[in-house]
């Protein structure tokens, strides 16, 4: 698991902001090849990621970076209440875990999911 936290594109001009672009691909290039769940503030683009508003705010650096390199099984964000939910693109399980709804009242239940180990791996 890898939780890169405190990072996200350029948004409402809000703190730890970073620009899109260079600087935002290079942030998510500290992520490990290995990692089985990333936990991140921001989603990635087209997955949990549309506001109110209609405008998509997730990270295209991040997508990419994501379904490219790293090949998770889950990535795990929330940042944008009202995009809470589960979607896939048929290799990642993106989930929008946001407890707290556009209002920011913690409307949303938990989402919880069980992680399989890895063939003869064993739970201590």
């Amino acid at each position: 698991m890898f939780n890169l936290q405190y990072r996200q594109p350029e948004f409402c001009k809000w703190a730890f902001n970073v620009p899109r672009g260079f600087e935002c691909l290079q942030k998510w290039e500290t992520i490990p090849d290995e990692t089985d769940v990333l936990i991140t503030h921001t989603p990635p683009i087209g997955h949990g990621d549309l506001c109110c508003t209609g405008v998509r705010a997730g990270c295209v650096e991040l997508l990419a970076t994501v379904q490219k390199r790293v090949k998770p099984r889950y990535h795990v964000f929330g940042h944008i209440h009202e995009g809470y939910g589960i979607s896939s693109d048929g290799n990642i399980i993106f989930i929008n875990a946001s407890t707290c709804d556009i209002n920011y009242l913690p409307t949303n239940p938990p989402v919880v999911f069980d992680v399989k180990l890895p063939p003869g791996a064993v739970k201590n």
